[in-house]
Formats: structure tokens, C-alpha cells, sequence
């Protein structure tokens, strides 16, 4: 099968090209703003193209025969989607244009990569794919609109998809990736270990929890990129949630971070951020059913992996 992956240098893009080009012939789109060209395995066939740009993407399409798509590609940061909407709105902006080249070249598949974010905060703690959407950023937003428009292509242009909601992506896939602009806890935890932060702040102590901080679940990169080529070959059309079902507080992370590094760190406690919510779970029934697939990495394999690609 060819498979074009977008985003294909970034984090979990790379990861995925990596396990793809096993087995597969391998085409990258990525305009290389947080993607690494390094990371791209060399079996694979990069074009630094971006989304946004419909003739540069038109000559991907016109000098490849492409199957399927995994469609990795976005800007990501939920602060800073609500400071930008001009920025993020190329989110929805590069898959239409990627959406009419497939229509144009008759490609039937799209496995698209998209988020918690678009559930914005049920008042549930096991979220399953019925939970109603309403996201709570403009990020989450763009993700949720290009879930409809993946919708209506399949209904008027026969376009198969799945949309994969990721809950909290960790981990490394033995690419040695190190995030260039930390918002996410497991990489603001190596900041402070490396002494590039001064400590690390958990905000919030008095969740309804069993020890006051909030849970969230989280999924390791390998596991994603499993269900992302396990996706490749099912005929299941519509979303499918990816996580592990069960929760760390932030507590609970913290001590497991320092058991596995041996390293001590400073962290400071402070009020709650306005939105939080005090568990958030995935219910991966759906997942299980579907695409036979299952986490197999725990957390502190997680913070194993991310640790020894920061010291790399």
C-alpha cells in the first residue's frame, strides 16, 4: 500500500512513518515548522509541502500513487488557538485542500488524527465516543469541524475515514524526540529535570480525587502508532477513542517520574486552572472492538522512554 502521511516528521508522525515504511511505500508531506527532517525515516519519500499551499500539495498527489492517508498534520497548542484563530484556522483550511485532491485523485481512504479536545469538559469521568462534543478551545474546535467535514466526504464522495481521538500522548518511539515547545506535562517535567525550568507547578490540590490532583489518562506513542496502522486495514468508518482506560494524578506521576529517573526535582502547588477538569478517562471499548487493539506500555515505561531520549 503508499501511504501519504502528513505531518510525517513531527512527533508521533515520525514514529508512525518509521513502524509504515516496514511495510509499506511511504510518502511524508510536512512544512517542517516543528517537524524534524532528521526524524523521517530515509525509506520514506519526504516533500517539505504545506497543507495550505494547494498546487504544492496538487504535486505531491500528480507525482505519487497514493492508497491512503494518515493525516497527522496541525497546529496543536490550545493556548495559543485561542490568541490565533488565523493560525489554526489552516487546521481546517489544509484538509479541504487535502480532502479535494483526494476526491480529484480518487483516493478512499483518510485516517485522521484528532483529540480529546473536542469533548471540552463532560461531566463524566469515562468518556466513550457518545459523550457529547463541545470543546472549550478554538484548537479543539478546528479538530471537531474537520471530524463533519470528514463526514460529508464520505457521504457525497465515498471517502472512508476514521478519526482518532487521542487523550495524553507520552513516550518515545526510539526517535530520541524532544519537544521544541513544552506544554505537555511528561516534557515540562524533563524541562525542570534538565534545569532548563525551576520547577514544576501542579495546579490544583482539592479535586475530588483520591489525592486531591487531577487524573488524566495517558497513552504511549507506540500504542498510538499500533492503532494507527491497524486502522490502514479495517473497513470501519466513524470515530474511535485511544487511551488506556485508567488515570495517573499528577501526584502520582511526579513520584513515578522520580522513581524512574532517580532524579529530584523542585514542585510547587497552586491553585486550580480555570476549565480543569478533575479526571478525564478514555473508554477504549470501541477500540478494542474494532481494531483488535489494546495499550501495551504502562506509564513508567513512558517516562523510561522519554527520559533516554532527552539524555540521548
Amino acid at each position: 500500500m503508499n501511504v501519504l502521511v502528513t505531518g510525517g516528521a513531527g512527533f508521533i508522525g515520525s514514529a508512525c512513518v518509521r513502524e509504515l515504511v516496514k511495510s509499506h511505500s511511504v510518502i511524508v508531506v510536512d512544512n517542517l515548522s516543528k517537524g524534524r527532517k532528521e526524524l523521517v525515516d530515509s525509506k520514506a519519500k519526504l516533500y517539505e509541502v504545506d497543507l495550505t499551499n494547494q498546487s504544492a500539495l496538487e504535486s505531491v498527489f500528480a507525482e505519487n500513487k497514493i492508497d491512503a492517508i494518515i493525516h497527522f498534520a496541525a497546529y496543536k497548542a490550545v493556548d495559543e488557538s485561542m490568541e490565533d484563530a488565523v493560525k489554526y484556522s489552516d487546521n481546517v483550511n489544509g484538509t479541504i485542500n487535502l480532502l479535494n485532491a483526494m476526491v480529484k485523485h480518487n483516493v478512499k481512504q483518510i485516517i485522521f488524527s484528532s483529540t480529546a479536545a473536542v469533548y471540552g469538559m463532560p461531566d463524566k469521568d469515562v468518556i466513550d465516543e457518545d459523550t457529547e462534543t463541545k470543546p472549550m478551545s478554538f484548537y479543539g474546535f478546528t479538530k471537531l469541524n474537520i471530524e463533519q467535514l470528514l463526514k460529508w466526504y464520505h457521504e457525497i464522495h465515498n471517502i472512508n475515514y476514521i478519526a482518532l481521538r487521542y487523550f495524553n500522548v507520552a513516550g518515545d518511539a526510539g526517535l530520541h524526540y524532544v519537544d521544541p515547545a513544552a506544554k505537555n506535562i511528561f516534557p515540562i517535567i524533563m524541562e525542570v529535570i534538565e534545569g532548563k525550568r525551576d520547577k514544576l507547578t501542579v495546579f490544583g490540590t482539592d479535586y475530588p480525587t483520591r489525592d486531591g490532583t487531577a487524573i488524566r489518562d495517558y497513552i504511549d506513542v507506540n500504542d498510538l502508532v499500533d492503532a494507527h496502522i491497524l486502522a490502514l486495514t479495517t473497513k470501519y468508518v466513524g470515530i474511535i477513542n485511544l487511551g488506556t482506560g485508567e488515570g495517573y494524578s499528577v501526584k502520582e506521576l511526579v513520584v513515578a517520574f522520580k522513581e524512574v529517573t532517580g532524579k529530584e526535582f523542585i514542585v510547587e502547588y497552586g491553585d486550580r486552572r480555570p476549565g480543569d477538569p478533575a479526571t478525564v478517562l478514555a473508554s477504549n471499548t470501541r477500540a478494542k472492538e474494532i481494531l483488535n487493539w489494546a495499550p501495551k506500555r504502562d506509564v513508567k515505561e513512558m517516562i523510561k522512554s522519554t527520559y533516554e531520549a532527552y539524555n540521548s
